[in-house]
């Protein structure tokens, strides 16, 4: 869980606000977080690669490139044609 952050904001905004999160089904928070999100990424320069390819990647990773998998994969990855 993240920090908590108080602030002031100006009555339009708020009413901007309200009116966004009733017309998207969203909460106040998970907004206010996008809106965040998002202008910071811009601010910076761009997002990351993660943070652009988060929603595509498996919580629990890719079965087949799990670390129980390991020695496999190297075998494989080194394994080729043997020079005689």
């Amino acid at each position: 869980m993240g920090g908590v952050i108080n602030a002031r904001i100006p009555p339009r905004v708020e009413e901007k606000l309200a009116e966004y999160c009733t017309k998207r089904g969203t909460t106040r928070t998970e907004a206010i977080v996008r809106a965040l999100d998002s202008y910071l990424d811009s601010e910076t320069g761009g997002a990351s690669a993660y943070s652009l390819a988060a929603d595509l990647i498996p919580s629990r990773g890719v079965k087949e490139i799990q670390s129980g998998n390991v020695r496999e994969l190297a075998r494989k990855a080194f394994r080729g044609p043997r020079a005689r």
